[in-house]
């Protein structure tokens, strides 16, 4: 009987040991296959994130860019030139933006339309379009100007006359004559919808909307938190803010 149990005993033992072997390579399958799974996740959101950073930076294409072309950081901002907010923004937050960012080749800024405070902001956008396309740089002569003659959001005050006499006084060595066409016709009309239909795509109800690198900056009126954004974005691309 006492050899019988001995017997017993030992394969007893060696089913158990056995069955440890094997439960553990269970458990070391899983867990490969759970952090392969997890790296896979992380993978894909990344290659998900980094996608959305190349869609939105794409939206500058053929738009007013301000800035070094090759800088390695891509601002784009949303705007509505009757919006006050945006305005507060040019007045404030972009001329430390451009001294400290842009001017120094690290950041290029591009400005897409979002124009829907009233049928003059459409009509601003088309200005701002038709200067664009005659003269690149000059855009940014526009944009400073229709700022800094704003007026109350809730009148028409950006008739085609007061746009191009704003043009005449304070955006040199534009064509007057084809700026005023142009409004007359809207010819660039398409050109401003295009925009908006992008901002639309993207969900913006607001403005102004900042992108940095593709990803959207809570409040842009907070230079720290735009500061921030954008030495985040120089360190991911090796540069330093």
């Amino acid at each position: 009987m006492g050899k019988k149990n001995r017997q017993k005993k030992k394969q007893s033992v060696s089913y158990q040991a056995k069955r440890k072997k094997k439960d553990m390579k269970m458990l070391t399958m899983i867990t490969v296959g759970l952090v392969v799974l997890i790296v896979g996740i992380f993978g894909i959101a990344y290659l998900a994130a980094d996608g959305q950073k190349e869609e939105i930076n794409g939206l500058a294409q053929g738009q007013p860019v301000l800035g070094d072309p090759k800088a390695p950081v891509t601002l784009i901002e949303f705007g509505d030139f009757k919006c006050p907010v945006c305005k507060r923004f040019e007045e404030t937050v972009f001329p430390l933006l451009k001294k400290e960012y842009i001017d120094t080749g690290k950041v290029k800024m591009a400005f897409l339309n979002m124009q829907f405070i009233g049928p003059d902001s459409v009509t601003a956008g088309i200005a701002g379009e038709s200067i664009y396309h005659q003269k690149p740089q000059a855009f940014w002569q526009f944009y400073d100007a229709v700022y800094r003659n704003q007026q109350d959001e809730y009148t028409i005050w950006a008739t085609p006359e007061f746009l191009v006499q704003l043009a005449k006084q304070q955006v040199p060595g534009i064509d007057v004559k084809r700026l005023e066409q142009d409004l007359r016709t809207r010819k660039y009309e398409a050109d401003v919808q295009q925009d908006m239909n992008n901002g639309k795509k993207l969900g913006i109800n607001s403005v102004p909307t900042i992108y940095v690198n593709g990803k959207k900056v809570d409040n842009p009126l907070d230079y720290n938190q735009l500061k921030q954004a954008l030495d985040e974005a120089l360190q991911e691309s090796g540069k330093k803010g």
